[in-house]
Formats: structure tokens, sequence, C-alpha cells
């Protein structure tokens, strides 16, 4: 175990009660023993603080100050609790995960040995979508498209190099791109910048659905914040495109994509829809 290195599972937890139970147990649970647990909450109103007291000594638990960010919907929050508990991790190595997901038993194990033998700073494993213990599937539906951001897995999927998220710290915190998650523009990020971006074959991540939650009730597909965020995906894409120098055309082969993206955002703003 000296020469093994240590893994920081940073659990972003946001009035997550009812599954924060069997986030932190999927968490103690690993065959990788050589972890801390980092849970960092929200301001939740719920019982969540208490939950994760009840866990005793088993992990470190922070409480954020709160802020206000004058927006409807902003993804900085999530971000901002992420990169909170960047600060407070002594791993090499970080694994994100929301408080309502899990991991399989061997995660940590399986990811550790493919950084280990492979050069990557960013590991993406696949996520199983969860329901309930009688309803889930893998997703299959990850690739890596040319000339497009990638298909990527969600937030807890993501284990990255404590010293790789540092160094990206600053593109993550933008607020300019407000709809725009962790787990996209850290692919886009170790896409573009990089020229790293890796799914491992492997499905280590429940992924849990709560229909409840905003991804489901706000975003759903051809909503109008589904197409605000498709827009500003588009914009980040160009900015992170224009910080690698390459004087290249990166709606070449998707201008029909962009053009009615921007129509109808256009026409959204004409119009108001709420």
């Amino acid at each position: 175990m000296k020469n093994l290195p240590l893994v920081s599972i940073i659990i972003a937890s946001y009035n997550k009660e009812a599954y924060l139970k069997r986030c932190i147990s999927s968490c103690l649970n690993q065959t990788y023993r050589k972890i801390e647990i980092i849970l960092v909450d929200d301001n939740s109103t719920d019982n969540s603080i208490k939950i994760a007291k009840s866990f005793k000594n088993k992990l470190k638990i922070f409480k954020k100050k709160k802020f206000n960010i004058n927006s409807k919907f902003n993804t900085f929050y999530q971000i901002d609790t992420y990169l909170y508990g960047l600060k407070k991790a002594k791993g090499e190595i970080i694994a994100l995960l929301d408080s309502d997901d899990f991991f399989k038993k061997k995660k940590i194990e399986n990811i550790v040995k493919h950084f280990k033998n492979k050069n990557h700073n960013v590991i993406f494993d696949k996520a199983i979508i969860y329901y309930t213990k009688n309803n889930f599937y893998k997703d299959k539906s990850y690739r890596d498209r040319k000339n497009m951001w990638p298909k990527f897995p969600p937030n807890s999927c993501i284990t990255i190099k404590k010293n790789f998220f540092r160094k990206i710290e600053k593109e993550l915190r933008l607020k300019s791109f407000s709809l725009l998650t962790i787990d996209f523009r850290i692919a886009t990020i170790s896409k573009i910048l990089f020229n790293n971006f890796f799914i491992l074959d492997e499905y280590l991540t429940y992924y849990f659905q709560d229909e409840r939650g905003e991804t489901g009730s706000k975003f759903k597909k051809f909503s109008k914040y589904w197409w605000k965020r498709r827009e500003q995906a588009y914009e980040y894409y160009e900015y992170l495109q224009k910080k690698t120098l390459i004087k290249k055309n990166i709606f070449s082969n998707f201008n029909i994509d962009y053009i009615i993206t921007k129509l109808i955002n256009y026409l959204l703003i004409r119009i108001k829809i709420d």
C-alpha cells in the first residue's frame, strides 16, 4: 500500500438526504483502501449533514459559506463545491461523486490501475443509468466525435489527477457560461486544449435518475433551456479553440446544427418564450 497513490473522493452534496447514505457507503466499501472521503455540503436544508456525521470519523465534512449568483440556473454552485473539495484534498488522484450517485466496489481499484499504465490526465468511466434496484441499464451512447465536442459520461464518472485539476481550475471557474456543467467543461478542455480525452470501457458508476431534479425538469430535450445550454456549448467550444491558436473553422462539419441552434435562440429572445 505504501507505493499506491492516495485517492480523494469528493462528494458534492445538496439536499439529497434520501440517497446520501448509499453514496457514502459505496465509497467506504471500495476494494481499494487508500482513500479519503471528502463531503462538501452546499448549504443543504435537509438532514444531509446529520446523515454524514452519523458515519463518525470515516469522512471529512465541510459546509460551504452561502453566496448568491444572479442567474436563474447556474452550474457554478456545483463547480465551486468540487473546487472547494479540491482545496481540502490530499490525494494525487481525485474522484468526483454527486451525492445521489454511487460507485461499484472495484471502481477506484480499476481506475488506479489504468492511471498507472496509461498517460491520461482524466478518465471517464461509463455510467449505469439507475432508477431502482430492478430498473437500470448500461449507457452505451458514449463516444468521441471528430471536430465536435465529445459524448461524455456524467460528473460522477470523472476521475482526475489533482495537478491537472488545479491546472484547469481557472477555466472551470468561468462564470460567463452559466449553464455548462463541470463534466462538459472537463471533457471539452481535455479534448481541445490537451488532446487527451479518454473514456474507459468499464461500467463503474451508478448514475441515479431523479426526475424531480433540475436536469430532468428544466433541460428536457428541445426545451428553452436545452437550446440555451446548447448555444453556450458552441460558444465555449469556440472560446477554447481560440486558445489553441489553431486557425480552423470548428463548425465546418456541423454548420446546419450550429445555424439552427443560433436561430432558435434568436427566436426565443424575440418572442420571449418562458
